[in-house]
């Protein structure tokens, strides 16, 4: 996680990309594997929370608002979120020789990817955590 928060400082997406995956697969090897144990299942649980929530909607959104307003000409984050969400070829076009716009589009194509992660028909795999969970939270557990 410390790498991934590195590597987002830097607006590094070559390096966010590769820890997001490195998450991702320590996630998913806690929940592969019938023997994980309870403290394997509260890693998962934190890879769970920072990659499904903190990073996404705290960290990078504050990370993309705080650069969004040193692209020339100005646009809003919101302009610039519906701009590559809807694929708007005028603004789109508008900045496609902007090298820092394009680096934070890439960041933010980057972090919507894991926040948009299914797997097993489920979001970031949940319905398989929760059962692992249930099945491993000790009784006295509150």
């Amino acid at each position: 996680m410390m790498e991934l928060l590195k590597y987002t400082y830097l607006l590094d997406v070559k390096g966010i990309r590769k820890n997001i995956e490195l998450l991702w697969s320590r996630y998913q090897k806690i929940l592969d594997n019938k023997k994980s144990s309870w403290e394997d299942l509260n890693e998962a649980r934190a890879i769970l929370y920072f990659i499904g929530y903190l990073y996404p909607e705290r960290i990078a959104l504050h990370s993309l608002a705080s650069r969004i307003k040193h692209i020339e000409p100005r646009i809003s984050l919101d302009r610039f979120l519906r701009a590559i969400d809807r694929s708007d070829r005028a603004i789109l076009g508008k900045y496609k020789n902007n090298d820092n716009f394009n680096k934070l589009k890439e960041f933010y194509l980057a972090v919507k990817d894991i926040k948009n992660r299914v797997k097993n028909n489920a979001y970031l795999d949940e319905e398989r955590f929760n059962r692992f969970y249930s099945k491993l939270k000790p009784k006295d557990y509150f």
